[in-house]
């Protein structure tokens, strides 16, 4: 994927990634940074048009990410463990994992709030997030598929952010190890929205009618809230 950028007064530096098949463009904020997926062919005037049209959302996406740095003193609670970061004299990044909590050690910084900064902490929680997720997502699909009656021919632990989850044609299933992040309802959610996929592969009426009943009438709010949650890495 081609990856360019675009200054601007407000976001300053926004990262441009052009992707032969996106249909239209794509707003996310990571580690403070603007990204947006563009169509190929797309060019930067219609871009920034469409900047300037979405100005007022934007800026609320921005601000509600702009601050979502781990920084020194942060307990951040995963799935089935506790992150607490601290800092000490030194300039390594160290990481201890000590029964359900993973201690992680920050050299002393002017400030937390830079990208590489994020990277680095992202890089020590991401094995722990791996792990958790190779043991809780299979039994727990397994679980759910049993439950409704549908039957799904494997899983596979992902890393995707943004992709949480998928169904192939196949019925493998896919789960990305990002879950461990969310509440058990969350989790749950995705894990039935893909069982759901198992009997309409696609997003239609009757795909959301099936997922809904699944999720006890709650699939619009559940779907609601995750868009919104915020990780705490990406």
């Amino acid at each position: 994927m081609e990856t360019d950028y675009l200054q601007d007064d407000v976001f300053g530096t926004i990262a441009l990634h052009r992707n032969p098949k996106a249909r239209r463009f794509i707003f996310r904020v990571k580690q403070g940074q603007l990204h947006i997926t563009l169509p190929e062919r797309a060019g930067i005037k219609s871009l920034q048009a469409v900047i300037e049209t979405k100005r007022q959302t934007l800026q609320k996406l921005f601000s509600r990410h702009v601050d979502n740095f781990l920084k020194y003193g942060d307990v951040v609670y995963m799935h089935d463990f506790v992150v607490v970061i601290d800092e000490a004299a030194g300039s390594s990044y160290r990481s201890r994992r000590t029964g359900d909590t993973l201690h992680l050690t920050l050299p002393l910084l002017d400030t937390c709030n830079d990208r590489e900064v994020q990277e680095k902490i992202a890089r020590l929680i991401r094995p722990h997030l791996k792990a958790s997720a190779e043991r809780y997502l299979p039994e727990r699909l397994k679980q759910w598929s049993e439950k409704i009656g549908s039957r799904y021919s494997g899983i596979v632990i992902s890393h995707g952010r943004h992709r949480l989850g998928s169904c192939r044609n196949d019925h493998r299933i896919t789960l990305s190890y990002y879950l461990m992040c969310l509440p058990d309802r969350l989790i749950d959610y995705v894990i039935l929205h893909e069982l759901a996929h198992l009997h309409e592969m696609n997003h239609s009426a009757r795909f959301h009618e099936l997922c809904n009943r699944y999720c006890d009438g709650k699939e619009a709010a559940l779907r609601k809230e995750l868009r919104q949650f915020p990780f705490p890495i990406e």
